[in-house]
């Protein structure tokens, strides 16, 4: 019999402690595959991954229904000081943009969903968070997220237009944002 919660605790483990060995900012290793033809992968110009996470206030985001909307999807957790500064900024261009863009937030949840949840509401943070499925299939199929926070821009298409590794002011953000939306 298999202990989950002592499997994700160690999976959990291991990859926070790569993720601090590589660092906040470091590169993100990008890999492409192809599915019916269609590039797929963690690189510009490749169709997104989809994924389905479950969210942190219950029931789940699925990446293909957010389809017609600019996405993006920021892989972040609660311990790291450059995600802390750059999630302000993503809930304000979700504000922003209300209707065009959608914030999707990836916790990996080191210390948990509660801790997670608790986060969010501490700071008025409103986007659409979801928590690091337990394999860590989604983190794999976006190039195996080397640090975070580790941000896509997705356009409405589906497609990754831009990559930041590392936080970034509002202004870098928005930039790439607008030229997405044609603003």
């Amino acid at each position: 019999m298999t202990n989950r919660p002592v499997l994700r605790a160690v999976a959990g483990a291991a990859l926070v402690f790569l993720v601090v060995l590589a660092g906040c900012g470091g590169h993100a290793d990008q890999q492409s595959n192809s599915t019916a033809g269609k590039p797929v992968g963690a690189t510009k110009g490749a169709q997104a991954p989809d994924f389905k996470l479950e969210t942190v206030g219950g029931g789940s985001v699925q990446l293909a229904d957010l389809r017609g909307q600019a996405v993006i999807v920021d892989f972040w957790d609660t311990w790291c000081p450059p995600c802390r500064r750059a999630l302000p900024h993503l809930q304000e261009l979700q504000d922003q943009y209300a209707g065009k863009l959608t914030v999707v937030g990836v916790a990996f949840g080191r210390d948990g969903q509660d801790a997670v949840a608790k986060f969010l509401a501490e700071r008025n943070m409103t986007f659409t968070c979801a928590l690091m499925d337990a394999d860590f299939t989604t983190a794999a199929a976006y190039g195996g997220v080397q640090s975070i926070p580790t941000t896509f821009l997705i356009d409405p298409e589906g497609v990754i237009r831009e990559i930041w590794v590392g936080g970034y002011e509002k202004a870098d953000y928005e930039a790439a944002i607008r030229l997405v939306l044609g603003a």
